[in-house]
């Protein structure tokens, strides 16, 4: 079997749920990103302003985190704007 065969064999076998946590994450991080350019802000800002380290910082933007409640609440805070709507 190719690498390639394998690869999409095993993608296959993802669960929807994990497709959608990954998918997420991607998308948040994705928005923190955003957020950080537009006003022009570093991770190390950010970090000062949550009262983390760097590395905190650098894991939720470089990593797929699994973002708590308390974490996307302390990160929209900092950031000055929601990272979730909710409908």
């Amino acid at each position: 079997m190719k690498k390639q065969d394998w690869f999409k064999q095993k993608v296959a076998a993802v669960s929807p749920e994990i497709i959608t946590e990954v998918k997420m994450s991607a998308d948040i991080i994705a928005k923190i990103d955003f957020i950080l350019k537009k006003k022009n802000m570093t991770q190390r800002d950010l970090a000062q302003k949550m009262g983390k380290s760097e590395a905190m910082v650098s894991r939720w933007i470089t990593g797929f985190p699994n973002f708590t409640l308390r974490s996307l609440v302390q990160l929209s805070m900092a950031l000055g704007e929601p990272l979730i709507k909710l409908a």
